[in-house]
């Protein structure tokens, strides 16, 4: 076969590019895990073992292109709409394989249901090695299919009549030929231990080099939402076994020495994740029983094992039923088993490393980080997948990540310090990490499958996102993706979707940051101490050095401060290439710390003086606090606002609403304190007030811009205020409420004639506030009724 400009260059160099090539772009022991200390891979080009690493290169040191070639006319973001016509209920494969001829042959019923009306044609995917004989739509002989064209696996069937929307009928696809793998193996004919070996590999998108399905074309992004139940009917040489998805039903021996063996899943499943393996298995199986925390029902579901004769050792066995602890280890936080009731499967083959087909995971090794990878995508993969090859960093990043997710929750874990370690030991490298998890163009199976991006990267996605959350609201959003497209698929934009929706915060930011664009951040960090009215702070700047084509990003770190009051830690979000913040501490701070416990992918973290210049001045404390709702007996009769430094202000400045409207007030400024106080004729009466920064207050030193931004209006820790850049309006509410007591004017805890020379007086003035005691802003007659009936009462409740 020709070879690939691509291939050829791969294949001239033994150490060079090559070496580059496995290394960088599939560095895992499967399409998945990756080597941990116990399973160390080998150098590029040598042994076998460092997963879809190793089929490809036995592929180009055979000569042999593992991918399709696409011609010059090829389009990878054409519209091929084809997909959203037909929704497939069920495929009944019906074959037989000849391992001496190495030919398939014989039948897919697809059972479907029409979502247009006028439904006239049907497309499936078959590559063009295959013949197709003969096609029924509903038991009758239609015209045999037109098509592959250049560049596709697509073949069009004219129906026998037009079908309308939500109308069920079959298509019934006869074909015979000798398969051409592609990919990874899509299809291998080969031997082990000198007997015949037959397995598939479709994904992404290879189903249709063994078997005529509905699926996305070859290169494209596909929908994989578009499920179906299985069932296959897999005819064989007598001395060996048929494995594939679901359950076994039944073995059949046929007149002539054959067998059938039937499996089916009533699961939905994507068209990649069926399968099929041929050889003289060993077979056994393991009971299992999961008892969920709190006291749920147990679930109870068996493990079946196929292994080669010659593999099949008490070690082997020993390690690949470790996958009985890691389920129990998962199934707290991902949920219960999502095949429950076909059980799980686990079956060796050809390929490098492993493949998570649905219910039945093809594996060639025994390492417990391919294991686990593979078992997590029976949730993430299997039973939620990824809806386009686009979005496959959803699949692959969760399987990654449930390797870390395995070493913090096994017996004997040390927790967090092994959650950490995992993913440090799956941190992509520096050089690497510049593209982008989400697969911009699917024609391209190194970017599908990139190692460092689509694996690594995109499980530290979710490692991130989990630290962004915190644990609980983390999981509940895992639990509202699989409650929302279990047996379906599912998009970036959904995810971000379901990240809104469960956290009510806007998620776009960070998918941008970390889904769409490249790169990550290197952060270098200052700070200085700060004292104030007594109070300690810590002033401090968090930097951004990476590569100015990658974004800011503007994820919440942890900072912890120590100082010899003990330490602090405070989530900031910096928005600018240089970010600063001011954060109360118990005592003079002494170190700086950014990111404790590793949530976040950087490159460095280093240290430098604070940056003075371009430091913006902030508000360190308000009275009342944000949120305060002081009663109307104790409500205050000023505002006052300490800020950080010298500050150029005026009256001008401020503005207090109470209702909407505004409070008059005489402004000053407490150069000793920093004190801005707002002093109003009377204290406040029972309503909701807002207190507001106008223009551009500065900095008399620096003469730089207020950061005032308050992120949240009503909450007391709100304060100091800053979103880290100069330039930001403040903006905080309080509430004066009426209290039980509102007649104890002197706030004596009783009302008494003391409280109404206060009242009297007031009335008489008719001061704004000091007794409207209605909250009309203003003391009247219907205050002195209100009071009157209060002074009756006497004693305060």
């Amino acid at each position: 076969m020709r070879r690939s400009s691509r291939a050829a260059a791969l294949l001239s160099l033994s150490c060079g590019l090559a070496a580059s090539f496995v290394t960088s772009v599939w560095a895992h022991p499967d399409d998945h895990a990756v080597q941990t200390d116990e399973d160390v891979c080998v150098p590029p080009l040598g042994p076998e073992g460092c997963g879809k690493a190793a089929a490809l290169r036995q592929r180009f040191l055979a000569g042999l292109e593992p991918f399709e070639a696409k011609d010059a006319t090829f389009n990878p973001f054409a519209d091929r709409d084809y997909l959203s016509d037909t929704d497939v209920l069920n495929n009944f494969l019906d074959i037989a394989v000849d391992p001496t001829a190495g030919t398939i042959s014989g039948s897919n019923t697809i059972t479907m249901k029409s979502l247009v009306n006028g439904l006239t044609t049907f497309n499936f995917a078959l590559r063009s090695n295959f013949a197709v004989t003969a096609v029924q739509v509903n038991g009758v002989n239609v015209a045999l299919p037109t098509g592959p064209g250049v560049n596709s696996y697509l073949r069009t069937v004219t129906l026998n009549r037009p079908y309308a929307l939500d109308e069920v009928f079959t298509v019934k696809i006869f074909y015979n030929g000798v398969p051409v793998s592609r990919g990874f193996g899509s299809i291998e004919f080969t031997t082990q231990a000198g007997v015949p070996l037959i397995s598939s590999l479709s994904e992404p998108y290879y189903a249709a080099t063994w078997w005529p399905a509905k699926d996305g074309d070859v290169f494209m992004p596909g929908d994989n939402a578009d499920k179906a139940t299985w069932n296959l009917a897999l005819t064989t040489p007598g001395n060996l076994m048929g494995v594939s998805n679901g359950v076994m039903t039944s073995v059949e021996t046929l007149g002539d020495g054959r067998k059938r063996w039937n499996w089916q899943s009533s699961y939905q499943m994507a068209t990649y994740l069926a399968c099929f393996s041929i050889t003289n298995y060993n077979a056994y199986s393991v009971p299992y029983t999961y008892n969920p925390p709190g006291g749920g029902a147990p679930v109870s579901f068996p493990f079946r094992y196929f292994m080669y004769p010659g593999s099949d050792t008490a070690a082997n066995r020993a390690a690949w039923e470790k996958v009985l602890p890691m389920m129990d280890a998962v199934q707290p936080v991902y949920g219960v088993y999502p095949f429950a009731n076909e059980g799980y499967g686990m079956y060796q083959f050809p390929f490098g490393g492993g493949m998570e087909h649905q219910t039945m995971t093809g594996q060639d090794g025994y390492t417990e980080s391919l294991t686990v990878h593979e078992m997590g995508h029976q949730w993430w993969g299997d039973n939620v997948t990824c809806r386009t090859w686009h979005d496959i960093w959803f699949n692959e990043g969760m399987a990654t990540y449930t390797e870390a997710i395995w070493s913090e929750r096994k017996i004997g874990s040390t927790g967090q310090a092994a959650l950490v370690s995992a993913m440090n030991a799956r941190k992509p490298s520096s050089s690497a990490v510049a593209g982008t998890v989400y697969v911009y163009d699917t024609s391209d199976n190194n970017a599908i499958f990139n190692s460092s991006l689509v694996y690594n990267k995109a499980g530290w996605v979710w490692h991130m996102l989990r630290g962004v959350m915190g644990d609980q609201t983390f999981w509940n959003f895992m639990g509202q993706i699989r409650s929302q497209y279990t047996g379906s698929g599912v998009t970036t934009d959904d995810i971000r979707a379901v990240a809104d929706a469960v956290t009510g915060k806007d998620f776009a930011p960070f998918f941008n940051e970390w889904v769409y664009l490249g790169g990550a951040p290197t952060y270098v960090k200052g700070y200085a101490p700060l004292t104030v009215n007594g109070k300690t702070y810590a002033k401090f700047h968090i930097r951004q050095s990476q590569s100015t084509s990658y974004p800011t990003f503007t994820t919440p770190i942890d900072s912890q401060f120590t100082s010899g009051g003990g330490s602090v830690t405070y989530k900031v979000a910096p928005v600018a290439r240089t970010s600063w913040f001011v954060r109360p501490t118990p005592a003079t701070p002494t170190a700086f710390n950014l990111d404790p416990n590793t949530w976040i992918l950087n490159y460095g973290k280093t240290t430098e003086s604070y940056i003075s210049a371009g430091s913006p001045p902030v508000i360190l404390e308000g009275s009342p606090v944000p949120g305060a709702a002081p009663e109307f007996q104790t409500s205050p009769a000023s505002v006052a606002l300490t800020f950080s430094e010298n500050m150029n202000l005026s009256a001008a400045n401020f503005q207090v609403l109470r209702n909407g409207s505004p409070v008059a007030f005489t402004y000053s400024w407490n150069l000793a304190t920093l004190t801005a106080t707002l002093q109003f004729e009377s204290k406040l009466s029972p309503a909701s007030y807002s207190v507001q920064t106008l223009g551009t207050p500065t900095s008399v030193a620096t003469s730089v811009a207020l950061d005032g931004d308050i992120a949240n209006a009503n909450l007391a820790s709100s304060l100091p205020s800053g979103n880290g850049a100069p330039g930001g309006g403040a903006s905080y509410n309080f509430t004066v409420v009426a209290g039980s007591c509102p007649a104890d004017l002197n706030n004596d805890n009783m009302v008494d004639d003391a409280d109404f020379v206060l009242f009297a007086s007031a009335y008489d003035a008719l001061a704004t506030m000091a007794a409207d005691f209605n909250g009309d802003a203003q003391t009247d007659d219907v205050d002195f009724v209100l009071f009157a009936a209060a002074y009756d009462a006497l004693n305060c409740p």
